[in-house]
């Protein structure tokens, strides 16, 4: 029974894995903004789905806008992603610019230094805050 629980929640992580690389390759020419986790990340166990949500606030022409990042957890990974992603952290999310309250946390955006990130883009700032490709 224990090994049947483990390969389907090995599953579940591709499953999960595998549509959040998608939805990264189609926000990768969405611009970026700044977002600010709000609270600090929590773990959800059901069944055979572990799942890390961390939830974020960002602006977007002069909006405020609320987001909840769910990243599949398997084997430690979600105690790591906690740490690294805990309330006060900023962070750089792509925005859809046809629906704004759609927005996607890519972790090749991420550095240790929102600021290093947020300067390295050549592109126009909005604020400081909303950068547009």
């Amino acid at each position: 029974m224990l090994a049947i629980r483990g390969l389907i929640r090995l599953v579940v992580y591709f499953f999960r894995t595998v549509r959040a690389w998608l939805n990264a390759i189609r926000s990768e020419k969405w611009p970026t903004a700044e977002a600010i986790v709000t609270a600090d990340p929590a773990g959800f166990t059901v069944f055979a789905d572990s799942t890390v949500e961390v939830p974020y606030t960002y602006r977007f022409q002069g909006e405020l806008y609320t987001g909840l990042h769910e990243e599949p957890s398997f084997d430690g990974v979600g105690a790591k992603f906690m740490r690294r992603f805990a309330k006060g952290r900023r962070f750089v999310v792509r925005v859809n610019p046809a629906e704004p309250e759609v927005s996607i946390m890519r972790d090749r955006d991420q550095t240790d230094d929102i600021q290093e990130r947020l300067e390295q883009n050549d592109e126009t700032k909005d604020h400081g805050v909303v950068l547009q490709k």
